[in-house]
């Protein structure tokens, strides 16, 4: 028996041993990837983006990897250049560094067995191009990593607001949606400030990547009654259509007045006209033959990103409102309630 529990000791031993040798692993890629990159430690030019703190290790969180992380390269929150992008906890680690000045990038991978790394050049404005980004897509192998990557990277070398950065980071990845839903939130607080006792509600309806922008920047969210979600048919879409094609109807505030048990419904409208043509990109290429097999899918949403950037902070162009309607306690709960259409309570319905 003692002998057996012997055994067993040496194998647990030489277990951790190992995964401590593969942790150990990580922090010799990431000090490799510096010296890949030619970067100094505290380089304002180095971003560290990763997943750690989202995904777990061998079954444990991995929030000490983030000291690493600081440890190596000198980047941190504070400095703005240490980034994060949402995946599910059974998801691998990954650690991007990325050059703001080459767009060289070297990305580390750990999934609690193996590690991984991958040197390669992550140009943001290479990737609106086809070619280009089939050859960060075959670099990197994983669409979704790519998407997340190359977005967050280079919307940070393009010196995107950190607010905005959270939100990419909580969505996953930048996308014009996102950039639709920031524009909105700008647009609420400069012409929807909140007074006493008043309190923003947010229906998403109908739902696009905008809605987590809204639901990080106001802290809506569905468990709080603070944000609800719908979607809307095509036909119902029509009803409340502008009278541009891309005119899209686009949710609606409601600032809710406890004190008073009442309060204003906002219907808005996005201008995605407006957004494709400061992009260079046609609507119809959102969604081209073949889906998200097709480069065009993901280039033009990449085109879209950087042409929507430098109008973060100008959302009266392209964000309307449709009408105002003050709402009752009775309307309220109609428009909050499942298989109810908020447009049609509001009147806006063709």
């Amino acid at each position: 028996m003692k002998r057996c529990m012997q055994v067993f000791m040496v194998v647990l031993l030489v277990f951790g041993v190992a995964n401590g040798l593969w942790a150990a692993d990580v922090k010799g890629l990431i000090k490799g990837g510096m010296q890949d990159l030619k970067i100094e430690k505290g380089n304002p030019n180095l971003l560290a983006l990763t997943d750690a703190t989202y995904v777990k290790v061998n079954g444990k969180t991995s929030e000490g990897y983030v000291d690493m992380i600081q440890e190596i390269t000198g980047c941190s929150i504070g400095k703005g250049n240490l980034l994060f992008f949402h995946r599910p906890i059974t998801y691998p680690l990954k650690v991007v560094l990325f050059r703001k000045d080459t767009k060289d990038a070297v990305i580390i991978t750990y999934n609690g067995k193996k590690t991984g790394k991958v040197n390669l050049n992550m140009d943001g404005d290479k990737a609106t191009k086809p070619d280009g980004w089939k050859q960060i897509k075959e670099k990197i192998g994983s669409l979704s990593d790519t998407f997340s990557m190359v977005t967050i990277a280079n919307a940070w070398a393009k010196s995107a607001p950190f607010d905005f950065l959270k939100c990419c980071e909580f969505h996953n990845h930048l996308c014009p949606g996102v950039s639709t839903g920031y524009q909105i939130v700008q647009f609420i607080l400069e012409k929807y400030q909140l007074k006493k006792a008043e309190k923003y509600v947010w229906i998403a309806c109908p739902l696009w990547c905008k809605d987590d922008a809204v639901q990080i920047l106001l802290d809506l969210t569905p468990g709080k009654r603070s944000l609800f979600v719908k979607q809307l048919t095509a036909d119902q879409k029509k009803a409340v259509s502008g009278e541009k094609p891309t005119d899209n109807i686009a949710g609606i505030l409601v600032i809710w007045n406890n004190k008073a048990n009442k309060g204003k419904a906002v219907a808005f409208r996005y201008d995605w006209g407006k957004a494709c043509q400061v992009s260079g990109v046609e609507k119809k290429d959102f969604s081209p033959k073949g889906g998200k097999k097709n480069p065009v899918f993901w280039t033009t949403r990449v085109k879209g990103n950087w042409g929507l950037m430098p109008y973060l902070d100008k959302p009266a162009d392209f964000v309307k409102v449709v009408k105002e309607v003050e709402v009752s306690p009775q309307m309220y709960t109609k428009m909050t309630t499942a298989g109810v259409n908020p447009y049609e309570v509001l009147g806006l319905t063709k």
